[in-house]
C-alpha cells in the first residue's frame, strides 16, 4: 500500500494518493509526507501542514521540503526559509536534495534574489541529474522561470520544452502556464493561447493552479488591450486565490486589476485593489511590484509623490536583476516626467528604456504597459525613423481572433463558428475533436484504439484523414496538424477563438461561487450523446464522480454555514446522477431533520435504506449510525 501511495503521487494522481493514505491503519513517516504531498496540491493546504508536520516529527526529515512549499504557498517566507534551513542537502539523496535547493531557489526568486536563485538551480540541477526524470522536470521548469524572470526567452523555452516532455499531468499545467507567460510576454499570442487552453484542459488534475490559471488568462487579454475580459479573469484569480489561500497570485491578480483601473481613471476601483494589494505583501519583491503600480496611480493624479515610488521600484528591481520590469518602469517613469513637465527627463527615461530592452534582445511585447501610458506614446510618434528610441515602438499589435468557435459535445454534438451551426456530414466528427482536444498530443494508434474500437486500422485512418480535411474546410484557422517528429496529432488555432462546452462545464463548477451548484446542469450522461465508445463512457463516469465530490465540498461548507435548505437541494439533484454514493443520503437526511424536522428526516432514512437493500442487498453503516442519532433526537 505505501508503495502504491508513493506511485500515485509520482504519477500526480492525488486523489487516489488520498484515498490510499487514508486507508492505511498504521502510516510511517513517509506515508504522512506522501499523504501530506496530496491534500497540498488538492487545496486542502491545512490537512497537508499536518500531515508534513507529523512526517518531521516522525524523522523523515526530506518532508521538511514539502513541508516549505505549504508554507510558501500560505506566503510564510520565514517559517518556510527555517524549514529548509534545518536541512544538511550534503548528506540527502539526490533527489530530495534538488528538491530543496529548487525550493530555496523559488523562495529567493520570490523575494526578488534573481540572481542567488540562479545560483541555486545551477547546484540544484547538478543533484537532479542523478534522479529520475519527473526531478529533473520540475528542477528545469524553475531554471525556465528565472531564465523568463531575467529576460531570457530562449533558455527559458529549452528548459520548458524538457519540462514538459518529462512531467506528469499535475507538473504540466505548471510548465503549460509557464510557457504561457513567456510566449504572452514576447508577443505570441497564438502559442500563449493554445498553451492556455492546454492547461485548461487538464487542470483538473491539479487543482492547485486554477487561480494562477485564470490570471495567466488576465495577463494575455491585457497584454492584447482585450480590457474587459483581463478584468473578469483578474477578478475570478483574485476569488479563486483568496479561496484557495494563495496571497500571492491574489496581490498580482490585484495588481492586474489596479492597471486596468489606473489605464482608465477608475479611481475608486484602483483604490479598492491596491488597499487589497497592501495588506497581501510578503516580499521585497511584491513591494517592488507595489511601489510600482501605487507610483503610476499617483502620476496619473499629477501627484510627485509617484516620482518616488517608480523610482524606488526601478532601483529594486535594476539591484535584483530583473530586467523585464526595468523596462516596463522606466516607461511608466517616462510617463511621469512627461507629465510632470520635465521633458529632458522623460528622453532620458526612455532612453533608458531602449537600452534596457536591446539588452533584452527586443523581445518584448512593449504595448502590454504603453497601452496605457498616452504621453509615452505620443513621445515615440514624434521621434524620426533613425533615431534610437524607436526600439521601443516594436512590431504592430496583432489582429483581434476573426471567429468565435465553439465545440459542442453535451448533448447532440456540434461545432458552432459565431453562434452558427457546422453542417457535419461525419458521425464521429465532434469525437475525434472532443478527443484530442482532452488527450492532447496523440498517435494514430491511440486514436485508432480508443475512438475508432471495432474499426478496421485502414479504415480509421482514412476516417481521421477526412476529418481533418473536413476541419479545414469547414472551420478556417482550426486544425489538426501531424508532427512527424512526435508523430502525434492535436488540435491548432491560429486567428480563432476556441471554446469547449465540457470544459465550460467543469469551469462553472470550479468557480467560486458555490450557487452554481444548484442550478448548473448536472446531467453529465448526454457527453457525445450518441457514442458508445468506451472513452466517452470513462469519461461520463469520471466527471459524476469529480461533481459528486465538488458537491459534497459544497455541501459541507453550507451545512457549516447553516444553508440547510440548499443542501438538501443540491443533495438531491446530486442523487439522481449517482444515487448509490451514502454521502449525499447522509447530508440529505441530516439537512432534512434541520429543515423540516425529525420526522421527515426519518421518512427519507427509510426511503434512502430500501434504495441500498434493493439495489446492492445491504446498508451502509453511515445510514444506521444516522438513524440512531435520529431516533435519539426524536
Amino acid at each position: 500500500m505505501a508503495q502504491a501511495l508513493l506511485k500515485a503521487v509520482l504519477a500526480g494522481e492525488y486523489q487516489r494518493g488520498v484515498q490510499l493514505f487514508e486507508a492505511l491503519k498504521r502510516p510511517g513517516a513517509q506515508d504522512f509526507r506522501w499523504g501530506g504531498v496530496c491534500y497540498l496540491h488538492l487545496s486542502d493546504v491545512l490537512k497537508a501542514r499536518c500531515l508534513l508536520l507529523t512526517a518531521v516529527a516522525k524523522g523523515d526529515q526530506a518532508a521538511r521540503v514539502d513541508l516549505a512549499t505549504c508554507l510558501r504557498f500560505k506566503g510564510e517566507f520565514v517559517a518556510a526559509r527555517a524549514q529548509l534551513d534545518a536541512l544538511d542537502v550534503d548528506q540527502m539523496a539526490a533527489r530530495d536534495a534538488a528538491l530543496a535547493l529548487r525550493e530555496a531557489a523559488i523562495l529567493e526568486q520570490q523575494c526578488g534574489e534573481v540572481a542567488r536563485a540562479a545560483a541555486l538551480l545551477d547546484e540544484a540541477w547538478s543533484h537532479a541529474v542523478g534522479a529520475s526524470p519527473l526531478v529533473q522536470s520540475a528542477v528545469a521548469q524553475s531554471i525556465a522561470l528565472v531564465a523568463a524572470h531575467q529576460g531570457n526567452d530562449v533558455k527559458a523555452e529549452a528548459y520548458l520544452q524538457f519540462a514538459e516532455e518529462h512531467a506528469n499531468a499535475m507538473r504540466r499545467v505548471y510548465v503549460l502556464l509557464a510557457r504561457a507567460a513567456s510566449a504572452t510576454y514576447i508577443g505570441k499570442f497564438g502559442d500563449a493561447e493554445q498553451a492556455l487552453n492546454a492547461a485548461g484542459r487538464h487542470h483538473a488534475s491539479c487543482p492547485l493552479a486554477a487561480a494562477l490559471l485564470s490570471y495567466r488568462w488576465g495577463m494575455w487579454f491585457y497584454a492584447q488591450g482585450q480590457s474587459q475580459q483581463a478584468r473578469e479573469a483578474f477578478g475570478q484569480a483574485v476569488r479563486l486565490a483568496h479561496e484557495q489561500q494563495q496571497p500571492e497570485t491574489e496581490f498580482y491578480a490585484q495588481l492586474g486589476l489596479t492597471a486596468l483601473a489606473t489605464a482608465v481613471g477608475d479611481e475608486a476601483s484602483e483604490r479598492g485593489s491596491l488597499a487589497r494589494a497592501k495588506a497581501l505583501v510578503k516580499t521585497p519583491r511584491a513591494q517592488a511590484y507595489l511601489d510600482w503600480r501605487l507610483g503610476a496611480a499617483l502620476v496619473r493624479q499629477a501627484d510627485l509623490r509617484g516620482l518616488e515610488r517608480l523610482n524606488t521600484a526601478l532601483g529594486y528591481f535594476q539591484t535584483s536583476g530583473c530586467s523585464r520590469e526595468m523596462v516596463w518602469v522606466l516607461l511608466h517613469l517616462t510617463e511621469a516626467h512627461a507629465l510632470l513637465g520635465s521633458p529632458t527627463a522623460a528622453h532620458e527615461a526612455l532612453r533608458e528604456a531602449a537600452d534596457a530592452h536591446v539588452m533584452l534582445g527586443g523581445q518584448q511585447h512593449l504595448t502590454l504597459e504603453l497601452s496605457g501610458l498616452a504621453r509615452t506614446r505620443q513621445l515615440l510618434d514624434t521621434l524620426a525613423a533613425h533615431e534610437y528610441e524607436r526600439v521601443l515602438c516594436g512590431p504592430p499589435g496583432p489582429t483581434i481572433p476573426v471567429a468565435e468557435v465553439t465545440l459542442v459535445t453535451l448533448g447532440s454534438p456540434a461545432i458552432l463558428v459565431n453562434g452558427q451551426r457546422v453542417r457535419l456530414q461525419m458521425k464521429k466528427f465532434v469525437e475525434v475533436l472532443a478527443f484530442l482536444l482532452k488527450e492532447g498530443e496523440t498517435t494514430l494508434g491511440t486514436l485508432q484504439t480508443e475512438v475508432f474500437t471495432d474499426a478496421p486500422p485502414a479504415r480509421s485512418k482514412n476516417y481521421i484523414h477526412q476529418v481533418r480535411h473536413e476541419l479545414k474546410r469547414l472551420v478556417p484557422g482550426l486544425s489538426v496538424p501531424y508532427d512527424t517528429t512526435t508523430q502525434t496529432y492535436r488540435v491548432h488555432c491560429e486567428g480563432v477563438h476556441l471554446t469547449w462546452d465540457w470544459q465550460q462545464a467543469q469551469d462553472v463548477l470550479l468557480s467560486s461561487e458555490r450557487d452554481v451548484m444548484l442550478t448548473a446542469d448536472l446531467n453529465v450522461r448526454n457527453f457525445l450523446q450518441d457514442s458508445d465508445s468506451e472513452w466517452v463512457e470513462t469519461e461520463r463516469e469520471r466527471m459524476s464522480r469529480w461533481i459528486v465530490r465538488v458537491g459534497l465540498e459544497t455541501m459541507d461548507a453550507w451545512y457549516s454555514a447553516g444553508d440547510y435548505a440548499k443542501c438538501v437541494k443540491l443533495a438531491q439533484r446530486l442523487i439522481e446522477i449517482e444515487p448509490l454514493d451514502e454521502g449525499l443520503h447522509d447530508f440529505l437526511i441530516r439537512a432534512t431533520a434541520q429543515v423540516s424536522g425529525v420526522s421527515a428526516a426519518r421518512a427519507i432514512y427509510w426511503e434512502s435504506r430500501t434504495l441500498f437493500a434493493r439495489e446492492v442487498g445491504h446498508v451502509p453503516p453511515l445510514l444506521d449510525t444516522l438513524a440512531q442519532q435520529l431516533q435519539q433526537s426524536h
